[in-house]
C-alpha cells in the first residue's frame, strides 16, 4: 500500500479539524459520513470512503502521530456512447417506422433519455480506490493519483465529510519550477538531497516546439545539454531522494512512478509478521515520514507558498 503517483496539497486546518484528527474516535466517525455506497440503478458514477484494510479490518481510518490515511472509493459504470449509439438508433428506426414519420428534437431527447436508465441497468461498473495522506501537523494533503480530476474529487469528499469546510489547494511556486529543474542539469546545481535518474521530459519554450523524451540515458549528456541550448526547458525529471524513494516530478509538482528504495524498506520495514494487519500499518507510518520528509524538501527547493 503505497503511493505510486501523488498530487500533494496543503491546507489551512481550522480548529473543528485539528479537533478530529487529534482524536481517532472523532475522525473514524466523520470520515464514515461519507462511506462508500455503489452505484444505484440510474447512477453513473459514486464515490465514498472505503475501510483502508480491505478484509483485515472494518476501519475507515489510520492514524500514527499527526499522519493520517484514509482509502477512497470510486465506481463508474461502463457505458460507451458507441452502445449507445447502436441501441439508439434501433430504437428510432422502429419508433418512426411505426408512427410513420421522424421523430422530433425534444422526441429523440427522451427516447434517449429512457434508453441510458434503461442501460444503466445493465451495466457493468468498474471500482478502484486510491489513498489519501494527512499530515495535521504541517497541514499537507497528499493523494495518491496523477489525475488532477481524481485528486479534486478526494478532496471535495473529505470538504463534505468535514461539513463543507477542507480548503485545500496546490503548492504555489514563487519560482519558475521549469528553469530550476532545467538549471539542474545546465549548471550541475541538483540539490544533495537528490541524485538523477535517467528519465526526463524536455519541452521548447514556444507554442509550436517540440518534446523531447529522454529514457534511460545519461541526463548529463551532451544531448541533454543541447537541447537545453536550443532552448528547451526540463518538464519533467526523474530523481531519486536520499535513497529513500524514486520518483518523476513534474513542472506542476505531481509525483509520478513512485517507488521506495529497496535497501530503505530491508532497512527500515521489520520482517513479515503473521499480523497483516500490523505489516500494512508498518508501511504506511514508514511512508508517512518519508511522504513528510520530500514535501517539506520540495517546499523549500521551490519556494512554495503554503496554506
Amino acid at each position: 500500500m503505497w503511493f505510486k503517483n501523488a498530487r500533494i496539497y496543503s491546507v489551512a486546518l481550522a480548529p473543528e479539524h485539528l479537533k478530529a484528527f487529534s482524536n481517532e474516535e472523532l475522525l473514524e466517525e466523520t470520515i464514515q459520513k461519507k462511506a462508500f455506497k455503489p452505484c444505484q440503478a440510474q447512477e453513473m458514477t459514486s464515490i465514498g470512503f472505503g475501510p483502508l484494510f480491505g478484509k483485515h479490518s472494518n476501519a475507515y481510518t489510520f492514524t500514527f502521530g499527526k499522519n493520517h490515511f484514509f482509502s477512497v472509493v470510486e465506481e463508474n459504470k461502463l457505458l460507451p456512447a458507441s452502445v449507445i449509439k447502436t441501441e439508439l438508433d434501433i430504437e428510432v428506426e422502429e419508433k418512426e417506422a411505426t408512427i410513420g414519420r421522424e421523430l422530433k428534437k425534444n422526441e429523440l431527447k427522451t427516447l434517449k433519455t429512457a434508453l441510458v436508465n434503461k442501460l444503466l441497468t445493465r451495466a457493468f461498473a468498474s471500482r478502484r480506490s486510491l489513498l489519501v495522506w494527512v499530515n495535521s501537523q504541517y497541514g499537507y494533503v497528499g493523494v495518491a493519483a496523477s489525475s488532477a480530476k481524481r485528486a479534486e474529487q478526494a478532496i471535495a469528499l473529505i470538504r463534505e465529510a468535514f461539513n463543507g469546510t477542507f480548503p485545500a489547494k496546490a503548492f504555489q511556486p514563487r519560482c519558475v519550477v521549469e528553469d530550476r529543474m532545467t538549471d539542474w542539469i545546465s549548471k550541475d546545481s541538483l540539490p544533495n538531497v537528490f541524485t538523477l535518474g535517467n528519465d526526463a521530459t524536455l519541452k521548447s519554450s514556444s507554442d509550436e516546439g517540440s518534446t523531447v523524451k529522454i529514457s534511460k540515458d545519461d541526463l548529463h549528456s551532451d544531448e541533454i545539454i543541447s537541447h537545453i541550448g536550443a532552448g528547451k526547458v526540463i518538464t519533467e525529471i526523474q530523481l531519486n531522494y536520499n535513497e529513500t524513494m524514486s520518483f518523476v516530478i513534474s513542472s506542476e509538482l505531481i509525483l509520478k512512478r513512485m517507488r521506495p528504495d529497496d535497501q530503505y524498506l530491508e532497512k527500515n520495514l521489520p520482517e513479515l509478521s503473521e499480523d497483516a494487519l500490523a505489516d500494512i500499518q508498518s508501511h504506511l507510518i514508514l511512508q508517512s515520514d518519508v511522504l513528510t520528509s520530500i514535501t517539506n524538501t520540495l517546499i523549500e527547493i521551490f519556494d512554495c507558498e503554503k496554506a
